[in-house]
């Protein structure tokens, strides 16, 4: 048996960037889909663990692009919907549009398909916070391979959505656990494993992206996103000029991905010779506001600048650093009155 297990594409999400790169991150989300489907074709069949796609931006030519896509791929789908895409009266009707091969799990409550000598179980939320407890209670037959997929958290007891105890869903004995809501993927032992989002959607997402695969009883993580992100903190200190610095930087990037990069420097550098030389597809540079402040000294010796730096000690409690910051700001803008 070979299938692959996905999840939290959020397909058709408006992301917290600039309207061009937010377009850029949707068209990506879309087509690293489609890839995933296209390379794909000779598995039994497909897992989706929810968060398929926004539902509030999801447009009715979204629904049709989309079941025009899992009806091409031609394998079964089996999905279960999460707290991003949940199953309500505005979507129940169009979700009925589904192609044949797509088999959806519409109800809060415990359910199994069954295909061949295979059972998957799951269940969808029907509303953005799912508060029913999971029935443990389950009693499988053993002559059945017994997925269990569904959109939850692990141990997180006051979590609003659905959570899961890891130590009683490894007690009811499924042979495959595939889970979605972390974008983050893991492995929790006992074939309970969360697959994951198929693309990075921000500066938090800094880990590797894409699906699992199953094969012959055999999991592996599939790294498969088009893009990577990047969160870089950095010493100026550390290296012996600017272009030592994009020299590291263009070192840690992956040249067979789009690179989405952010770096926090403590100093003021020569920002457009490092838009212009650090190989990555976007670019944010943040200088730390009071260390640029503290520079200030340095650029003007002699001046006013330093004078006022000199009236502080040399170890600032919060307030005589937030008195110096202030001073030394006004006095670097009246410069220029």
């Amino acid at each position: 048996m070979k299938f692959i297990h996905l999840a939290d594409c959020h397909l058709g999400d408006s992301f917290a960037f600039k309207s061009e790169l937010s377009d850029k991150i949707r068209a990506n989300n879309k087509k690293s889909l489609e890839s995933i489907l296209k390379n794909n074709k000779d598995v039994d069949f497909l897992l989706i663990a929810g968060d398929l796609y926004e539902r509030s931006l999801f447009t009715l030519r979204d629904y049709k692009e989309l079941f025009k896509l899992f009806h091409d791929f031609g394998k079964d789908i089996f999905y279960v919907a999460g707290n991003h895409d949940y199953i309500g009266s505005d979507n129940y009707d169009i979700l009925k549009m589904k192609p044949a091969n797509l088999h959806i799990f519409f109800d809060k409550e415990l359910s199994y398909y069954e295909i061949n000598s295979t059972r998957i179980y799951g269940l969808s939320y029907s509303d953005r916070i799912y508060k029913d407890e999971f029935p443990y209670d389950i009693n499988l037959d053993g002559d059945f391979f017994n997925i269990l997929l569904v959109h939850a958290s692990i141990n997180k007891s006051e979590d609003k959505y659905l959570d899961l105890y890891l130590d009683k869903l490894k007690e009811i004995g499924f042979d495959y656990v595939g889970l979605g809501h972390i974008h983050k993927w893991g492995n929790f032992g006992n074939n309970i494993y969360y697959a994951g989002s198929i693309e990075p959607s921000d500066f938090s997402d800094v880990y590797d992206y894409g699906y699992i695969l199953y094969d012959q009883g055999k999991m592996s993580h599939v790294n498969s996103s088009i893009m990577k992100f990047y969160d870089m903190n950095l010493c100026f200190d550390d290296f012996e000029n600017e272009s030592n610095l994009i020299s590291f930087i263009n070192s840690r990037l992956d040249s067979n991905k789009e690179n989405y990069l952010r770096i926090n420097l403590d100093r003021q550098v020569n920002i457009n010779k490092l838009r212009k030389e650090i190989n990555a597809d976007y670019i944010q540079i943040k200088i730390d506001e009071r260390a640029s402040l503290y520079d200030l000294v340095d650029f003007y010796p002699n001046s006013l600048l330093e004078k006022y730096r000199e009236k502080f000690p040399h170890k600032l409690d919060d307030i005589q650093a937030r008195a110096l910051e202030l001073g030394l700001d006004a006095i670097y803008r009246s410069k220029d009155d």
